[in-house]
């Protein structure tokens, strides 16, 4: 092995084993935490699965995720009711997804430069610390992984149009359908990318789109076969019958305060006159990657906007992945510029500590979201604890008796699902003494 070719590896290990050292510390109180909220009706649903129930629509009437299911199916097999063992496997799911977003930034650009620094900024991203802190948000964390990988493939088949990466882009499509609805922004964000990769003027793009109208084919018919499914489930959903979503003027307003959110900025007028500002000018005169990315973050973004109740961490994911490499392009557009000016001798300490003091300041931040989330999940863990210790059986029909005083900080919505939690089967109820 040479030592030019020995370099480059050595250089992705420590990057990846400085990525996993970074998430480690970001995390390290938050794998402790406590089964929360919505993790505990996953949990009872799961101990009622039956496989025959993933083909009947009538039974849905919220949202139809088949691969959520089998994943707390999996996860329940293998970990039980400990909640240690789904930690780790969100924080390793968020590793991979990093992964494959430093292999597509490298394929879409071929700068390893890039690529590391996108890995980096998305790695450390706060705006989304709840996706990767809780649970139940595997709903958010899981279908990114397919999303990511769907359209690296994808990529991968436009430049050298093998036919294993398409099938495996279409496997990933599919995969990425069935565990959330958001995966119906994929195939716009796929016609995206084959526009901004494409060469030639915007009118020979279309034509090369409009001559390979065969290539999508598969896609528009799992996501039209997908669609339907999703409005018959959805439309039965509270989210709709109560207006907790809905489409409307509130989705801009919602959209503009979760890109201050990736920002960690200030939630003020000005904030969002200098993000509209900012976008209007990169689509207008950015670059084709600079628009692209800038397209990426609205358009994941826009399925979460509708939402009436106010916005929620663990949407950004997507968005987080977007936003890294339009970072990571800014970073890299100025150090050219600076480098024109100044010389590579000023320029690159200059990028590099500009790179490592945004990387510091969102890590900063993960780290008090993650450890926020801790204390949010002790109420559980203290009534967990409690119960334990009361040597209380555990029996499929038995009653657990609690005093009153241990429930503070425990919604009543969640509470028999703590106590089958508990006894790790279903039938276990609470009764306060």
């Amino acid at each position: 092995m040479t030592s030019g070719v020995r370099s480059p590896r050595l250089g992705r290990l420590a990057l990846a084993l400085a990525i996993i050292g970074a998430v480690g510390v970001i995390y390290d109180h938050a794998v402790f935490s406590s089964f929360f909220h919505d993790d505990f009706h996953w949990l009872a649903q799961t101990r009622r699965f039956e496989a025959a129930n993933l083909f009947r629509l009538d039974r849905y009437d919220h949202f139809y995720r088949p691969v959520i299911e089998l994943y707390f199916l999996a996860g329940l097999n293998a970990f039980g009711c400990n909640p240690f063992p789904f930690h780790i496997t969100s924080l390793t799911i968020h590793l991979l997804c990093t992964l494959v977003l430093f292999l597509f930034a490298r394929r879409l650009t071929a700068s390893e430069a890039f690529a590391t620094l996108t890995a980096v900024f998305f790695a450390v991203q706060p705006g989304y610390v709840q996706a990767v802190t809780w649970i139940g948000a595997i709903t958010d964390l899981l279908p990114a992984l397919w999303y990511l990988s769907a359209l690296w493939l994808y990529l991968r088949y436009v430049q050298s149009r093998q036919t294993r990466d398409y099938a495996a882009a279409l496997a990933a499509f599919t995969l990425c359908l069935l565990t959330h609805e958001s995966a119906a922004t994929l195939l716009p964000m796929m016609l995206a990318l084959e526009l901004t990769v494409s060469s030639g003027g915007s009118r020979t793009r279309m034509a090369d789109l409009a001559r390979h109208v065969r290539r999508y084919a598969p896609f528009v018919a799992l996501l039209t076969g997908f669609l339907a499914i999703a409005w018959i489930v959805n439309t039965r959903s509270y989210l709709v019958r109560e207006g907790h979503y809905a489409l409307g003027w509130h989705a801009i307003p919602n959209a503009l305060d979760y890109v201050v959110s990736l920002y960690v900025g200030k939630h003020i007028v000005p904030s969002y006159l200098a993000i509209a500002a900012v976008t209007i000018a990169t689509l207008i005169k950015g670059s084709p990657l600079a628009r692209f990315f800038i397209v990426w973050i609205f358009v994941t973004l826009a399925p979460a906007s509708f939402f009436t109740w106010g916005n929620a961490s663990r949407y950004l994911y997507l968005p987080a992945a977007g936003f890294a490499m339009l970072l990571a392009h800014a970073v890299l557009a100025a150090h050219r510029m600076a480098r024109e000016r100044w010389g590579s001798r000023i320029a690159t300490p200059a990028a590099l500590a500009v790179a490592a003091a945004m990387a510091i300041r969102f890590a900063a931040f993960a780290s008090d979201g993650a450890d926020g989330f801790r204390e949010e999940t002790r109420p559980y863990e203290r009534l967990i604890a409690t119960i334990e210790r009361s040597g209380q059986q555990h029996a499929p029909g038995d009653r657990i008796v609690v005093a009153a005083a241990d429930l503070y900080g425990v919604p009543e919505l969640y509470r028999d699902g703590v106590a089958e939690t508990v006894a790790c089967r279903p039938g276990v109820r609470l009764v306060i003494e």
